[in-house]
């Protein structure tokens, strides 16, 4: 921190998780990094490997040329050519997986997740500091709607959702009086520097054993229909505990108040659950019609209430302000939500020739799909968490 800790509120949070997440880390595991056991994958350690495959005599060399193939299949080469592999000291970890990464003979590429240098599982700072970023600008946008419906309707003014969303900030910061040491013009100031003044920490590791291999699956309204896509991640478990801190420049304290947070983030989430009734109506149905479906979209648990999404996979409407600016969403009473608002606004912000794109008046709802990963063979839906405060720490 650039000042003293005397100039903040410091708060100790925790995360739980009510579904499975994912925070990918940008690396894939592919068939030649694991190794498939029965519904354990267990990713292999090349330098324990190789110490291991040099023991005996000439084995290195027939890896070699397997890899410089590029036909590498490390599960059928270990099962060939080492036995007692499944024993061995070769692996970094081990990960049970609820779905069979095995497609039609082909064993698939996993998504891992964000892990620190220590090689454990983590939450950074930037995923929760950008899902808060986007429930206070939805919040600014449901308080003041006339506002910025009007401004956004107004082509020449407002472009697309990224432009609305740096007025409402440039909004929100116009009500400080900042004083900047180099007394720059605040019309030049970049409309996130708001969020400069809040300072999220990562989270803290936690065991690799809270992680398991899970499917993506698409709930679709187009025909009713569960798709089983061959995208495979590595997921953080439901009722899986982080802690991280927040830190709060005092000279906005009176916006960014913790409790003002919480409540923008439980706001937004009831704003996305309105929306996703209907869909997810339609899939509890689908599933009572189909015995071997068991769904239920997070873990009910007696202290926490979910009120906010973390990491990917989980809709693109779980990221953005898109309903806020609709008229008729209602937060206190069942959701009213005019279907030919919803669909102009899509119209607007990418530009879409409707007469290509039918399938978008064939419900009055959106999203018309819903995101899902199987674990312990029930259904979830992805990234349902719950942030709490524990404790004022200053």
């Amino acid at each position: 921190m650039h000042q003293e800790i005397k100039n903040y509120k410091v708060y100790r949070m925790s995360l739980t998780t009510l579904s499975p997440i994912f925070i990918g880390s940008g690396e894939e595991l592919n068939k030649s990094m694991y190794v498939y056991n029965n519904r354990e994958i267990m990713i292999i350690d090349e330098r324990k490997l190789i110490k291991e495959l040099l023991l005996r005599k000439g084995l290195y060399e027939s890896f070699l040329n397997e890899c410089y193939s590029g036909n590498l299949n490390l599960t059928n080469f270990l099962e060939k050519h080492l036995n007692g592999y499944k024993d061995m000291d070769i692996y970094k970890y081990k990960i049970m997986s609820y779905s069979d990464v095995k497609t039609n003979l082909k064993f698939n590429n996993i998504n891992t997740f964000i892990k620190s240098s220590n090689g454990k599982p983590y939450i950074p700072g930037s995923s929760i500091k950008g899902a808060i970023r986007t429930a206070i600008i939805a919040n600014e946008i449901y308080n003041n709607k006339e506002k910025y419906i009007k401004l956004f309707k107004d082509r020449n003014t407002i472009i697309n959702l990224e432009d609305l969303e740096n007025k409402v900030l440039t909004d929100i910061f116009s009500n400080f009086s900042f004083k900047f040491n180099n007394e720059e013009d605040k019309s030049e100031v970049p409309p996130d520097i708001l969020f400069k003044f809040l300072y999220i920490s990562d989270s803290n590791e936690t065991s690799l054993d809270n992680l398991f291999i899970g499917k993506q699956y698409d709930f679709s309204t187009k025909g009713n229909k569960l798709n089983e896509l061959p995208i495979f991640m590595e997921f953080i478990k439901p009722e899986t505990e982080f802690n991280f801190t927040i830190s709060i420049d005092r000279s906005v304290i009176d916006y960014f108040d913790i409790k003002n947070i919480i409540r923008s983030l439980a706001n937004y989430f009831l704003q996305y659950i309105y929306c996703i009734q209907t869909i997810q109506n339609l899939f509890l149905n689908f599933s009572k019609n189909n015995v071997e479906i068991k769904y239920k979209p997070c873990c009910k648990l007696e202290r926490y209430s979910p009120n906010i999404f973390i990491g990917g996979h989980n809709g693109y409407l779980t990221k953005n302000i898109l309903y806020s600016i609709c008229s008729k969403l209602r937060r206190e009473d069942n959701v009213i939500i005019d279907k030919e608002e919803v669909v102009n606004i899509i119209k607007h912000y990418f530009n879409i020739n409707i007469k290509k794109h039918k399938h978008l008046l064939d419900y009055n709802m959106s999203p018309r799909t819903l995101k899902l990963t199987k674990y312990n063979e029930t259904l979830f839906n992805i990234g349902i968490c719950n942030i709490k405060v524990e404790e004022e720490l200053c």
